[in-house]
């Protein structure tokens, strides 16, 4: 299944009385003045996939999870169109509502157990994993299959919260200021997962491989 939002009227039409004219997700109106259903359709088409990409890597790959709170996280968007105006980032809005509703599903489906540490850290297990696949490097030469493979062993050795923030720097290619708010962190501690994160790959992968995943890093494919 494909990450592009779908335009169906189930979708788009669902419940607490979200409705958004379909059409306005692929022409804009002309006017200057939007309306708030054609703002909250700008809104989708710009950040629909950045949510996808995010919310996979904190369920663990379930699309149907995704999806459904990629919706509510729109939904309540929508229900806060007065506030609109005072929203700093829109960006960093969106992803500290999916992060949210994602935590909320899990713990209604019993997923987190409290009293477990992860082992690597001193991180309570009340958090989203959050993990990478060999497919995220967007590889498509055969021959490199084993290296993406390896290269995603050595980003799911860090610790959760380094390999979120590894994420959300370079992929979602946000500043330390929303990093911050998305995890529900200070700061300082985001610039140190992610400078940890990168002290920790440097030693466990060779110099080429590094240079590698800096451009995965900075762009989302393989330099060549």
């Amino acid at each position: 299944m494909g990450k592009g939002f779908s335009v169906g009227r189930q979708e788009m039409y669902g419940a607490g009385g979200f409705r958004l004219n379909v059409h306005l997700l692929f022409h804009r109106p002309v006017s200057a003045q939007l309306t708030p259903e054609a703002q909250l359709a700008d809104v989708m088409r710009e950040h629909y996939n950045r949510l996808y990409d995010y919310g996979l890597k904190l369920t663990n790959g379930d699309e149907d999870t995704t999806k459904d709170c990629i919706q509510e996280t729109f939904l309540a968007y929508w229900h806060h169109a007065a506030d609109w105006a005072t929203i700093q980032s829109v960006k960093a809005y969106l992803l500290v509502t999916l992060r949210n509703r994602i935590i909320d599903h899990q713990r209604q489906q019993h997923r987190f157990v409290p009293t477990v540490f992860w082992a690597d850290s001193n991180e309570m297990a009340t958090q989203p994993d959050f993990m990478f696949s060999p497919e995220d490097f967007m590889i498509q030469e055969a021959t490199r299959t084993e290296r993406s493979r390896l290269l995603a062993e050595a980003l799911n050795g860090l610790t959760r919260r380094q390999r979120e923030a590894v994420f959300l720097r370079y992929l979602q290619e946000m500043d330390y200021a929303d990093m911050a708010q998305v995890m529900g962190v200070q700061e300082r501690t985001v610039y140190n997962l992610v400078h940890e994160g990168l002290n920790a790959l440097r030693q466990r992968l060779p110099p080429a491989w590094l240079l590698r995943l800096a451009g995965w890093l900075l762009s989302s494919v393989f330099i060549q």
